[in-house]
């Protein structure tokens, strides 16, 4: 006589895979886009992983070997030569992450925001839209740009003005460069679906020592 056949419910099946990790908010953690093989890429690209942490949005961007050195150049200098405090640049970038809902933008600069030494009220307030009771007026401004240029591209006339007023051309410029960077990276991040590294990504201690002379500028 045969042995009937019994099947797992589903529920047990996910249960067990939220246990193990293998959900990410309802799917299993892998990329849209498998990462490519560094032996396959071009000598520049590999040199520019070789030189940088191992991080999935690197890895990620060097499917497109043409373009990631310049992409590479241009967030190294929005995060180590612009002229813009690094504490008013983390808050930008953290709006900017929410409001294009990239999970792993969001992640890796909340601790580049506490390096630079936001206050935890304000990098959790990032989450939604900005009012006077965690930030100062020119915090607000920078928020609320951010908050215009991400959803409608062009701010209003006033609020522009009033940036301009505040920070001067040049870094009003940057200011928008930022943004556009930003949401170009998440549009990258959420359409391939990269995920935070397995280790959660570089730990604060050493984030804060690659950091740690923003702090006074802020």
């Amino acid at each position: 006589m045969t042995a009937p056949v019994r099947t797992v419910p589903v529920y047990l099946f996910d249960q067990f895979a939220l246990i193990c990790g293998l959900y990410r908010i309802g799917h299993l953690p892998m990329a849209r886009l498998p990462y490519p093989d560094p032996e396959h890429l071009p000598p520049q690209v590999r040199q520019i992983l070789a030189g940088r942490p191992a991080r999935n949005v690197f890895k990620m961007l060097s499917h497109a070997a043409a373009v990631m050195p310049g992409v590479m150049e241009l967030t190294g200098a929005i995060l180590y030569k612009s002229a813009l405090q690094p504490a008013l640049r983390e808050l930008l970038i953290l709006r900017v992450g929410h409001l294009c809902g990239s999970s792993y933008e969001v992640h890796q600069h909340r601790r580049i925001a506490a390096a630079v030494g936001l206050p935890q009220d304000k990098i959790d307030a990032t989450s939604r839209d900005a009012d006077g009771t965690h930030y100062d007026a020119r915090e607000l401004l920078v928020l609320r740009l951010a908050e215009q240029v991400v959803r409608k591209v062009k701010a209003d006339a006033t609020l522009f003005a009033a940036v301009s007023a505040e920070f001067g051309n040049p870094q009003t410029v940057e200011l928008i460069v930022i943004i556009g960077t930003y949401v170009m990276l998440a549009q990258v991040l959420e359409n391939a679906e990269v995920e935070v590294e397995d280790s959660g990504g570089p730990a604060q201690d050493d984030v804060s020592k690659l950091f740690s002379h923003q702090v006074q500028s802020t």
